[in-house]
């Protein structure tokens, strides 16, 4: 076979991952990786909260799927680029990229605009003219203030 063009490293949790798969899946889904490693272009990429990462279709029934990354390897590789395995498991109820989600959540750079960060962080602060004032409490019917009654006026009747 010939030499490996990506270097390769894993999730801890993904090991875990790839050994609760059934027996014929996980056979799969080391050859997918094997290939990979080698070259193998045969993934296509995530949208949404997992921009950045690429899925991987592990059986012909497309039941299962692996969540890789694409990222430098580290300096003292002989790659210059890795593979990194992050989940592994059935793609029913989305359960794999919860998974890889879970798993990379905080480590991801993902960038909100201005807009939506200020309507966060309006969101989250008090308002200032309020700072300060006691709070409305219901009032009290000998506390109510008491409204001039509108005078009568006798309407003509016709």
């Amino acid at each position: 076979m010939s030499r490996a063009r990506f270097a390769f490293a894993a999730h801890p949790d993904a090991i875990a991952d790839l050994r609760h798969l059934p027996d014929h899946i996980r056979d799969l889904a080391l050859l997918e990786l094997q290939n990979l490693v080698h070259g193998s272009d045969d993934c296509l990429p995530l949208k949404g909260r997992l921009t950045g990462f690429h899925k991987v279709y592990v059986d012909p029934s497309v039941a299962y799927r692996m969540v890789i990354q694409f990222r430098p390897a580290p300096p003292a590789s002989t790659h210059k680029r890795e593979i990194y395995l992050v989940a592994a498991g059935s793609r029913k109820d989305y359960a794999v990229y919860r998974a890889a989600h879970l798993r990379t959540g905080p480590q991801q750079n993902v960038t909100t605009d201005s807009v939506t960060e200020a309507r966060v962080q309006a969101a989250r602060s008090r308002s200032s003219t309020i700072v300060g004032r006691p709070t409305a409490s219901p009032a009290s019917p000998s506390t109510t203030a008491s409204f001039p009654a509108a005078a009568h006026r006798k309407v003509p009747q016709r």
